[in-house]
């Protein structure tokens, strides 16, 4: 207690303790006295004066809080006692005995509603958010400890006052446990509700109701002349020992909110006894005659556990659907989840043993967003979430109202369709296609994803939850590394090529050299002369065929084998480059690289020793990055990039435009080139042909004013082509130009290129 009024003025607690002193030495004279020994002095006069001081401290203390009314009403409460007290003891001089009711009488039980209103306003402070329930919980302590109460209370004062008494001798002396039974119904229950660690001016004030309701139920028994010795001792020091506590209760500090403590919720042992009280009240009843009020109170009690409890089965019922749901729900997108998920699929399966239902089958596509990782790294995990929440709403409305889209977690949904074929089941992931490639907005930037599908059957492709799960899975790697953007699960293929056996085949495939690069021309679009090219790395697969990069880049960056491949690549790109110079071409050659090569500490001295070793100027040589890649970790890159600049070769920003990059970084970047996202012409074919001119033209002005070469890629028609000369492009490629091919077949006119169209687009690859 000395702990939580440490924060009181010096004054108030030297008098807090001049105080419990006084009250000791009271408490010692008690118990030394005979039961019939009083001192007017010190049992009337002292005791008042005392109290008044007690009063004076408490109302002190509005002076100083912000919440004012709570100690204020307090301190006029017990100051109304004490002039009761004080009164009592000038009508009881010379022997006298005070008329009831009496002037005291009147101060006296002006205590009981001021005192009431202050719990009240204390109670609001500390409960504003808490259910029907746990109020319920408070009222049902709160009537048991009235009931048992008034038990005592009531027949004493019936005995005591006989039935010859006047009205307002009986109504006084009921008033007086009426309001003990009223302020500890709401002393009780607000303990049972209120955490009492964290709320120790509540239990003194509780503490203290409870010290005044005994002490008037044995000053009731003194009245009647049926009190002991030890009665008398209570008799005298309640009322000094509950003002003393109620005037200290207003100087504690609170406990201390801690936000990563458990929140408990309130306990059941009040409650819990103010039930079986009423219940043994009634059962009392029936061996011996019980006043009526305590009757009233243990029925009101019985009562509001029933309610209680009626609200408990509903409340259960409630929270039950409550947790089902959330189980079941994805929280971020609002969606089902994985949980979901399984519990359709082992229903399903369960329901197909009958043999009646054995003709229903199921479809389930499996969903891999394509791009969001990028997202994330570029604007944030807020806008990957936004993303993630506007695809439900639009997946949704390509799929009928029996299917189901859950989110299984991460970038990965899947949709299950009910009594459907594999071809309505195709269909319905074209539809998600086309709903993935429309653009995102997200806090005013446009972006683009794509995804790849897996579709798997039930019955026919597995006959467990498990098991069809696999087969989706299965054929979504299949579309990742295919050139489809999804497929149909296939035993004969999918069943050989896992995942887990591609990785090994990837590193197979490294290890062993098993890799082709191929070349495609970059033109100077003023002078029509080829000047670079790309390199661009090929893996011909013995059973999926020529594997593009973009296919196989994850599985390597996930496996850990980016440095191999870049070298790889870095070495056979810079030998043939060599080669291009010892014959009299002397051409640039682009190899792109990825974060990994990057964030290598070794990667600058790497390729400045493979262009020593086939004696390459590193003019000759271009690395390309992505956006994303430089904005992975952009401090890092900067300084790599400009150690690759240190070296003399060239450092471009592949794909630049494809949505995820500030502009605000691109003056602090020490690169000599930018490579236009196909995007770029896609919208110039498209739309507002004159706006999106006008984009482009600023973007290779932008360029240009930075000293920066602008390459573009993806030229496709003689239209496309024409443009970006006009627009004064520097280089350009793409399959209007020539495919990527191997360097033996790649054909390099000596001064230019005659732009003729390439129209075997399919062999491009």
């Amino acid at each position: 207690m000395a702990a939580r009024v440490g924060n009181a003025p010096r004054a108030v607690r030297v008098a807090y303790a001049v105080l419990g002193a006084l009250l000791l030495a009271y408490f010692a004279s008690l118990i030394v006295r005979g039961p019939g020994q009083s001192v007017t002095l010190v049992d009337g006069w002292l005791v008042a004066a005392f109290e008044v001081v007690a009063s004076v401290l408490c109302i002190s203390r509005a002076f100083g809080s912000r919440r004012r009314a709570i100690p204020l009403l307090l301190g006029l409460g017990v100051l109304s006692w004490s002039i009761g007290d004080a009164l009592l003891t000038f009508e009881s001089a010379g022997g006298a005995t005070p008329p009831v009711p009496s002037l005291a009488d009147l101060f006296w039980l002006g205590f009981y509603p001021i005192v009431y209103v202050a719990l009240v306003l204390l109670m609001r402070k500390h409960l504003s958010n808490l259910g029907a329930a746990t109020w319920l919980d408070g009222a049902v302590a709160g009537l048991g400890a009235a009931g048992v109460c008034a038990s005592f209370a009531f027949n004493t004062i019936l005995h005591s006052v006989g039935g010859s008494a006047a009205t307002a001798t009986v109504a006084t002396d009921l008033a007086y446990p009426i309001g003990d039974v009223l302020l500890l119904i709401l002393a009780v229950g607000g303990t049972a509700l209120i955490p009492g660690k964290k709320n120790p001016q509540w239990l003194m004030l509780a503490g203290a109701v409870a010290i005044n309701a005994i002490g008037d139920t044995f000053n009731l028994f003194a009245s009647s002349g049926s009190t002991s010795h030890l009665g008398t001792i209570f008799n005298g020091i309640a009322w000094p020992s509950s003002i003393l506590l109620i005037s200290i209760s207003v100087w504690m500090r609170p406990g201390q909110f801690n936000p990563l403590a458990e929140r408990r919720t309130p306990g059941f042992l009040l409650p819990g006894l103010g039930a079986g009280a009423g219940l043994a009240i009634l059962l009392v009843d029936t061996v011996q005659r019980v006043t009526p009020v305590a009757i009233g109170l243990a029925t009101a009690t019985l009562v509001t556990v029933g309610i209680r409890l009626g609200l408990s089965v509903r409340g259960l019922r409630s929270l039950t659907e409550i947790r089902h749901r959330q189980a079941i729900t994805d929280e971020l997108t609002g969606l089902g989840n994985r949980r979901q998920l399984f519990s359709l699929l082992n229903a399903f399966f369960a329901d197909h043993a009958d043999p009646e239902t054995i003709d229903r089958h199921l479809s389930l596509l499996y969903v891999d967003l394509d791009h969001f990782k990028e997202i994330n790294d570029s604007f944030g995990h807020g806008a990957g979430d936004e993303l993630l929440r506007q695809l439900g709403p639009r997946l949704t409305s390509s799929l009928r109202d029996t299917d189901v889209l859950v989110r299984v977690g991460g970038d990965e949904l899947a949709v299950l369709i009910m009594d459907a074929d594999s071809r309505y089941a195709t269909g319905v992931a074209e539809r998600l296609m086309a709903k993935l490639e429309e653009p995102f907005v997200l806090n005013a930037v446009t972006v683009r994803i794509g995804a790849s599908i897996g579709i798997a059957s039930a019955p026919t492709d597995a006959t467990d939850s498990v098991g069809l799960l696999r087969c989706a899975d299965l054929a979504m790697y299949r579309a990742k590394v295919g050139p489809e953007a999804f497929e149909t699960y296939r035993r004969d293929i999918d069943d050989d090529g896992n995942r887990l056996r591609l990785v090994e085949e990837l590193r197979d495939a490294v290890e062993g050299g098993q890799f082709q690069v191929h070349y495609q021309p970059q033109v100077d679009l003023q002078t029509g002369e080829v000047t670079a090219v790309e390199a661009l790395l090929r893996w011909p697969h013995p059973r999926l065929g020529m594997v593009p990069p973009l296919d196989f880049i994850p599985l390597a960056e996930e496996a850990g084998l980016m440095q191999a491949l870049t070298a790889f690549v870095l070495e056979r790109a810079v030998s043939q480059c060599a080669a291009w110079h010892a014959g009299g071409r002397p051409l640039t050659v682009s190899v792109n690289i990825s974060a990994t090569n990057l964030l290598d500490p070794g990667f600058s001295d790497s390729v400045k020793a493979v262009l020593g070793r086939h004696h390459l100027p590193a003019s000759a040589l271009v690395l390309e990055i992505t956006e994303t890649t430089i904005l992975r970790d952009f401090d890092v890159c900067k300084r790599v990039i400009v150690q690759l600049r240190d070296l003399g070769l060239g450092v471009s920003i592949d794909d630049f435009g494809a949505g995820f990059t500030s502009l605000a970084y691109l003056g602090s970047l020490a690169v000599s080139e930018l490579k236009l996202d196909r995007a770029f012409l896609t919208r110039l074919a498209t739309g507002d042909t004159e706006r999106n001119s006008a984009l482009v033209r600023a973007t290779i002005a932008l360029g240009h004013k930075l000293n920066m070469r602008v390459v573009a890629e993806g030229i496709e028609d003689p239209e496309a082509l024409d443009l970006l000369t006009s627009l004064g492009c520097d280089l350009g490629q793409g399959y209007f130009i020539s495919h990527p091919m191997p360097a033996q077949d790649l054909v390099l006119p000596a001064p230019r290129l005659m732009l003729v169209p390439n129209t075997d687009k399919a062999a491009a690859g």
